[in-house]
């Protein structure tokens, strides 16, 4: 899951976009900007730290398991949400 910077711009073109859609006066839409830049970058990088630390838990498991199967699946989204929710609560 890891985007590209020009990926996060264009994201946050989409959102500016739409908020101009939604006619909501922007006084200062290049400070917006970066603001949504950064948080944005900050929140994915987060999902990628967390991604990486799933993986390494289910890697360091006893018992092998196959990425890609049910089993698999099923251990690493519970690990993702218990991992997201604990950072949630810092």
């Amino acid at each position: 899951m890891i985007y590209s910077r020009e990926r996060v711009f264009h994201l946050v073109d989409r959102i500016l976009k739409d908020l101009g859609e939604a006619e909501l006066q922007i006084t200062d839409s290049g400070r917006l900007r970066s603001k949504l830049v950064r948080i944005l970058s900050d929140e994915l990088r987060m999902l990628e730290t967390i991604d990486q630390e799933v993986r390494t838990k289910i890697a360091r498991m006893s018992k092998p398991i196959a990425e890609g199967s049910g089993e698999w699946n099923a251990i690493y989204e519970r690990l993702f949400e218990d991992s997201w929710r604990q950072r949630l609560k810092r």
